[in-house]
C-alpha cells in the first residue's frame, strides 16, 4: 500500500510539473535552456531542473519545424508562475475575456538524423565523449516560447526553418522563403515557457567505437539494433566468442 501511495505522489508531483502544447507533453521549470543544449534532466524538490553541460557544434543548419498555436489560461498560470524564479521574465499581456489572445510558438528539431551526423562528426569528439563517458545526458528537443508579434509575423511570412550556429556556442533560427533566408531570430531564454528533452540512442560502429544512432523522445525506447545504454561487458563477450 505504502508504495503505491509513493508511486502515486510521484505521478502526481510530475504531472503538475508539465503540460500539454499540441498534445505533446512538455516540462516547465526556471531553468535556462537552449535548444540544442545537452546535459542533466530531473526531478528536485518537485521541480523540473536541466542542468546545461555542452553546445555541439553545428556545421551544417539543422531543420526545425515551427509551430504557432493560441496561448491559453493554464499556459498562462504556468508562465507567471515562472516568474516567481526569474524577475527578468517577459511579461505577457494575457485577459482571458479578450476574444484575441496572444500566441505561442513551438520550435522542434525535425531533422534528427541531420543533428545525430553532427553530433557523430569529428569536430564534435569532446562532446562525444561527454555522452558516452556519463550515458545520462539529455538533449532538448523542442521549446514552446512566447515571441513578440512582429517575430511571429516574421514566421508567418516563411516556408522553412533552420537551427544555425554562425557565432561560437551560439544558435539562431534562420528564416527561409522559397530557398532563400529573409530573416533570422534569436531565442532569448527570458522567453521560454516549456520544453521537451529526449534521450541518446547508440550503435556499436564497425571500427569497436560508440556513436549516436538516433535521438528519441524520453519516454520512447530505442528501436531496431540501437540500445539506449552501452554495454560494453556484452560486447567484449562476443569479441571472445569471435
Amino acid at each position: 500500500m505504502l508504495k503505491k501511495t509513493v508511486v502515486l505522489i510521484v505521478l502526481i508531483c510530475c504531472a503538475c510539473q508539465t503540460t500539454k502544447i499540441k498534445n505533446d507533453d512538455y516540462k516547465f521549470s526556471s531553468s535556462v535552456v537552449e535548444l540544442g543544449s545537452i546535459g542533466t534532466s530531473k526531478l528536485s524538490y518537485h521541480l523540473n531542473v536541466f542542468e546545461p553541460k555542452a553546445l555541439p557544434k553545428l556545421e551544417n543548419n539543422i531543420r526545425v519545424e515551427i509551430g504557432v498555436v493560441p496561448y491559453n489560461k493554464k499556459l498562462n498560470k504556468i508562465y507567471v508562475s515562472k516568474a516567481k524564479y526569474n524577475q527578468n521574465q517577459t511579461k505577457v499581456a494575457f485577459i482571458d475575456s479578450l476574444p484575441v489572445k496572444p500566441e505561442l510558438v513551438t520550435i522542434k528539431i525535425l531533422d534528427i538524423a541531420g543533428l545525430v551526423q553532427e553530433i557523430n562528426a569529428d569536430y564534435n569528439a569532446n562532446i562525444l565523449k561527454l555522452l558516452t563517458d556519463t550515458q545520462k545526458l539529455k538533449i532538448i528537443s523542442s521549446l514552446a516560447v512566447s515571441l513578440p508579434v512582429d517575430e511571429i509575423a516574421k514566421i508567418r511570412q516563411s516556408d522553412a526553418f533552420y537551427l544555425t550556429n554562425n557565432q561560437y556556442k551560439k544558435y539562431t533560427i534562420s528564416l527561409y522563403k522559397s530557398g532563400k533566408k529573409i530573416d533570422s531570430i534569436d531565442i532569448n531564454p527570458e522567453t521560454i515557457v516549456a520544453y521537451q528533452v529526449s534521450s541518446f540512442c547508440w550503435v556499436k560502429s564497425s571500427k569497436g567505437s560508440w556513436n549516436v544512432a538516433d535521438i528519441v523522445n524520453e519516454n520512447n525506447k530505442c528501436s531496431g539494433i540501437t540500445t539506449q545504454k552501452i554495454n560494453e561487458k556484452k560486447n567484449t563477450k562476443d569479441l571472445f566468442d569471435m
